[in-house]
């Protein structure tokens, strides 16, 4: 997209907050009733539409976000979607119409009944160009739209209106595009031809409509080209169609509009970056922008799916400028606010910012109750609660914030450690988490940290990184490409981040310190997980530095880890913020082996505000998506323009009075479908609970409250609830996800007590758990066992890893059986290799790791073979023969090359230790 000078234009009219102007991924969102589709009029006259489109070379995921501003705006609502088997009658019956664009090549008999009974109950249907050309299985599906595509041209051409009084062209002017010229085959007299192309072999039908029971089909050729969707006339005729098929009610259909905001002059002028020169000012400057709008009016302007609402929980003057958010085991929100960033950079640390706590006490949704915590900070990026109160990132030093005389205020400050880097107050310490390992994991951008821990010297740049909460060690786990804000963790533990420049996903599966355990071997840095780092604004004239159009600020990676969404997000939908915007997008998770893909599935918000800057979300006590809102009208930090007399300041950041310090919002996203249960801000309170209620919250629906009642087992030294910590860890029940929540953390408390290396009873938990039906149980297993020389004859008996009678050292002449004996779940063996990477040398352990790296899907896999390198350097006497004496077996030309690959490094390792 092209900015332009007016890039803080006036909104265009928009609508109430219920199913807003939208571009989202069609999650099937409950039991909605079945039938045809809904009730027409709705109260707001919007349509909503139901976008099929594919991963092909139409990109039909590009199409849509170009017409989308205008579409939205004029009272039209598209919700995309890949997956043909969104067409069920279910998810359907939520929507006016169908939107189909693209190449799908197969549709099942159920969703193609389900298609055509809605369609005939009186939904309508829309299909573009490349849609004639789909479910070519289907000769149904060809007589629905009307015809098939049989072959084409490529040119500039106008189409030729046969029928200008249909409603369908009501108000669609003629206009020329470059667009594939479509010849079609198959065609069903059945329909009325509105437009043809003329050409030199007569006239080609190129729009028509037909009716099909009760519903509308209107069919349009027109589509190929991007300057097509960007043409007036198409996007008029895109428009028109769609309300023709939606009903008569939709053709004068137009939504109530909001005012539209003030205008004001700016302070200073900002900056114009045209897309494709990020660095250039050369546009003229924008002297004038829309003004803030209340706390109580700005959720009107934003978008969330079917189902879905933003309810306003704190606004200023309760806070401004959030940067962080936590809550304790009472459920009151923690939340740090900085007035002074980015650039009052203060040497004593002694600054204007706070820790504030915000409580709903009358269960409103409203923060009723701020009381300050601590004051006198100077831009602290993150905090994670701990006994007591609270640790928190203020660079240079990790501060242990104390109220040890209970009245609600810290008033003990101790640091910590020191080194994060302060050049750059946006590429600092953030997203502290308390992890399910019991340290404290953190994201850090390109300041980097530079210091000592537990007496070890550290230097490093971007990534991820642990420590224990008493500060005694620290852990460097992974290196990102760029500038990094964001750190989640799925249930199971699985850790995923997002970074800046367009790099919304990486996942972490492997840590820094195995590749560091290999002679020679090269860390990499952690490559992308996802697939599309496009993001979808409602608004076209949105001010990004660089990567125009796409995460460039990229903040938080919150999994969805609670039950009061549909089912479909529990731990499965991951949600980056991206401020510059005004969004928080979503990522569906799909395994892939070991890895990971992500896959980029539009908006869970989005505003037109132009103040709107989400920066944060979490996953609250409540279950509810909590967002926190910068809510200022400059969200870039640099880079600098070197024109017009812009400078930087102590925090690196351009300088400009422009930048708010008197606004700050925190949303709660709830969802209020037919099967929501609407809870309370807090749904619990674990304080001063006894110990086995805590016991007891290891297995809530909400992880918050598991890794609460964790931390508060672990920090208050319990091990009296050994015996029910074991119990737990027993219980074989899985949940609706095939999870074991309890189970897993229950064996992480038992080792986070320190039970699981001191005690008998607990040891044999754990052994015991390496056979649970829950894979994330077994992986949580294997993870805590012991380094110690039982380790690799313990996973052996437990198949876990395969196992071998002793051989002479001078006979490794075998196949790997056909059925050999390995964990089933690829994460599970994933953690197992890594755990052989850290056992002392041994013959099982060493065979194990040959026998796993034989094994395609192993050698094959994304992460198990870089696992099977640090195993096989740890016991490379006995990994390098039995991968040898064996690997002229294997047939396949993929697994030799894998296998190869790992030789090679694990042989360069056992040559730089004087192994002959």
């Amino acid at each position: 997209m092209t900015l332009t000078a007016m890039t803080f234009a006036p909104l265009p009219h928009v609508l109430r907050n219920r199913l807003l102007l939208a571009l989202v991924l069609a999650i099937p969102l409950g039991n909605w009733a079945c039938g045809g589709p809904p009730d027409a009029p709705p109260s707001d006259d919007r349509i909503t539409v139901l976008f099929l489109g594919d991963d092909g070379h139409h990109r039909p995921w590009e199409r849509a976000r170009s017409a989308l501003p205008h579409l939205t705006e004029r009272g039209i609502d598209l919700f995309y979607t890949e997956d043909p088997e969104d067409l069920n009658r279910e998810n359907l019956s939520r929507y006016h119409v169908v939107m189909m664009y693209g190449n799908q090549p197969h549709i099942s008999g159920e969703r193609l009944k389900d298609l055509l009974d809605w369609v005939e109950d009186g939904g309508g249907l829309v299909a573009l160009h490349s849609a004639s050309a789909s479910f070519p299985n289907s000769e149904e599906f060809i007589r629905l739209v009307g015809g098939a595509f049989r072959d084409h041209g490529l040119g500039t051409f106008s189409t030729v209106t046969l029928e200008a009084s249909h409603p369908a062209l009501r108000g669609v002017p003629d206009f020329e595009s470059y667009d594939e010229t479509y010849v079609h085959q198959k065609h069903n007299p059945d329909r009325t031809v509105l437009a043809v192309r003329r050409h030199e072999g007569g006239d080609e039908p190129y729009t028509w409509v037909r009716n099909q029971g009760s519903g509308r089909v209107f069919y349009s050729a027109w589509g190929h080209d991007l300057r097509t969707w960007t043409n007036p006339g198409f996007l008029a005729l895109l428009e028109q169609g769609t309300r023709w098929v939606a009903g008569d009610w939709a053709l004068d259909a137009q939504p109530p509009a909001l005012a539209e905001p003030d205008r004001t002059a700016l302070e200073r002028p900002l900056p114009f970056y045209p897309e494709g020169e990020p660095w250039s000012t050369t546009g003229p400057p924008i002297t004038e922008a829309q003004n803030p709008v209340s706390p109580e009016e700005s959720p009107d302007y934003m978008v969330l799916p079917p189902g879905f609402r933003v309810e306003l929980f704190a606004a200023e003057p309760q806070l401004v400028n959030p940067i962080d958010i936590a809550w304790d085991e009472r459920g009151r929100a923690w939340v740090i606010e900085t007035v002074d960033y980015p650039n009052n950079l203060v040497e004593s640390g002694a600054g204007n910012d706070r820790i504030l706590i915000l409580e709903d006490t009358d269960s409103d949704g409203r923060a009723d109750d701020v009381s300050v915590f601590a004051e006198g900070l100077n831009i602290p990026t993150s905090l994670t609660l701990v006994r007591d109160g609270a640790i928190v990132a203020q660079a240079p030093h990790m501060l242990l914030l104390r109220d040890t005389n209970g009245d609600g205020q810290a008033d003990s400050r101790e640091i910590l450690f020191t080194g994060w880097q302060t050049f750059d107050t946006h590429a600092g310490p953030s997203n502290l988490r308390y992890g399910l390992d019991n340290q404290i994991w953190g994201a850090v951008g390109y300041s980097g940290f530079e210091g000592s821990v537990g007496g070890q010297a550290f230097d490093f740049a971007q990534g991820f990184y642990r420590f224990t909460p008493d500060a005694t060690s620290l852990e460097y786990l992974g290196r990102t490409s760029n500038n990094t804000w964001g750190l989640g963790m799925s249930e199971e533990g699985y850790v995923f981040g997002s970074t800046a420049n367009r790099e919304p996903n990486v996942y972490l599966a492997v840590p820094r310190r195995f590749y560091e355990s290999v002679e020679g071997w090269e860390t990499s840095i952690l490559p992308s997980a996802g697939d599309r780092a496009e993001i979808f604004p409602l608004r076209d004239d949105i001010r990004q530095v660089d990567q125009h159009g796409r995460y460039t600020a990229g903040a938080g990676h919150e999994l969805y880890t609670a039950r009061d969404f549909p089912r479909e997000y529990w731990n499965r939908v991951a949600f980056v913020a991206e401020p510059t915007g005004h969004l928080l997008g979503q990522f569906v998770l799909e395994p892939d082996g070991s890895n990971f893909l992500l896959r980029n599935r539009w908006n869970l918000l989005a505003s037109r505000d132009g103040w709107t800057a989400p920066i944060q979300s979490r996953v609250g006590p409540d279950g509810a998506l909590w967002v926190l809102d910068w809510y200022n009208l400059v969200i870039q930090h640099n880079p600098t323009p070197s024109e017009d007399g812009f400078e930087r300041g102590p925090g690196n950041a351009y300088e400009t009075p422009n930048r708010d310090r008197n606004h700050g919002r925190i949303y709660r996203i709830v969802y209020e479908g037919p099967d929501s249960d609407p809870r309370p801000a807090s749904s619990l309170d674990l304080a001063d609970a006894p110990v086995q209620e805590l016991v007891d919250a290891l297995s809530h629906d909400n992880l918050f409250w598991r890794t609460t009642a964790q931390r508060l087992l672990v920090e208050g030294g319990h091990t009296e609830a050994r015996d029910a910590l074991v119990a737990m860890a027993a219980r074989q029940e899985l949940d609706d996800t095939g999870q074991a929540p309890g189970s897993l953390h229950a064996l992480w408390t038992l080792d986070g007590l320190g039970l699981t290396s001191s005690d008998t009873a607990a040891r044999d938990a754990v052994v015991a758990a390496l056979n649970h039906p829950a894979a994330a149980v077994r992986r949580g297993a294997v993870m805590i066992l012991p380094r110690d020389g039982s380790l690799a004859s313990t996973l052996v008996d437990a198949g876990i890893i395969p196992g071998r009678h002793p051989l002479p050292t001078d006979e490794y002449h075998y196949m790997v059986p056909p059925h050999l004996r390995m964990d089933a779940h690829p994460q599970v063996r994933l953690a197992a290799v890594l755990a052989l990477a850290e056992s002392p040398p041994s013959e099982t352990a060493g065979r194990a790791a040959a026998d796993l790296l034989l094994v395609p899907a192993n050698a094959l896999d994304r992460w198990i073979p870089d696992a099977l390198i640090a195993a096989g350097a740890r016991h490379h006497a006995f990994f390098l023969p039995a991968v040898e004496a064996a690997r002229g077996q294997i047939q396949d030309e993929e697994v030799q090359e894998a296998v190869a690959r790992v030789l090679e490094v694990v042989s360069r390792h056992a040559a730089a230790a004087g192994t002959p």
